[in-house]
């Protein structure tokens, strides 16, 4: 079980406490967060090969293009501002830190090579790291506690809603992310494959670091 929960259990958890030091650090703790959690994932996809890397991915690349494009214009709605009316503030989910390099820091080096660094981490660790912890194991995990026994792409109506549900709750964008993961699920189970949505995962957060590039739309980064 470690080999799939710890990479995003780190991720998860060193991200949550960088709100708590000042935004002069982010830089460098961001950085650090991408190293820590990149190591750890590298170390067990090589030792315990969670994921079997292939060029069969023209089915990723376009769930990720679908998955992107359908993540964007579902967060201009605003659906989750207007819930959160309703809500308890405990309830409402953090918004993204939004941090604009280019406002924050001094000269263009530094400045693109922290967007380096978010795309790497964001494009490369994340996607690893969450569609291990998510769909290779959550989603079993959800069916039998004797989870590696069920095969990848297997799933229940009550997995299936588990893992949408939870996914949801990680990201500020409710509605978006409610979506994509029901679009991910369904290419899981349609390809038995979880590098496909590794492909996928990855496809969608590096067109979204392009677009946040080319609109200055830092609330989604």
């Amino acid at each position: 079980m470690l080999p799939y929960v710890l990479p995003f259990a780190l991720y998860l958890a060193l991200t949550q406490i960088l709100p708590e030091f000042p935004a002069e650090y982010y830089p460098w703790l961001y950085g650090t967060v991408v190293l820590i959690v990149g190591a750890v994932a590298g170390y067990f996809l090589s030792a315990r090969r969670l994921v079997r890397a292939h060029w069969n991915i023209l089915p990723g690349v376009g769930a990720g293009i679908l998955g992107i494009a359908l993540w964007i214009w579902l967060s201009g709605l605003g659906a989750e501002q207007y819930l959160m009316g309703f809500l308890p503030d405990w309830l409402c989910p953090e918004v993204r830190p939004a941090y604009n390099p280019f406002e924050s820091l001094s000269g263009p080096l530094a400045c693109w090579g922290f967007v380096a660094i978010r795309m790497i981490g964001l494009a490369v660790v994340v996607p690893v790291a969450e569609e291990v912890f998510w769909r290779g194991f959550l989603m079993r995990w959800a069916i039998s506690s004797d989870w590696e026994k069920q095969p990848i792409g297997q799933f229940t109506p009550g997995s299936f809603l588990w893992v949408v549900g939870l996914f949801t709750l990680a990201h500020p964008e409710w509605l978006a992310a409610a979506v994509y993961c029901v679009l991910l699920n369904g290419l899981l189970y349609w390809k038995r494959d979880l590098w496909n949505c590794v492909v996928a995962h990855g496809v969608s957060n590096l067109l979204l670091g392009v677009y946040v590039l080319s609109t200055g739309n830092w609330s989604l980064w």
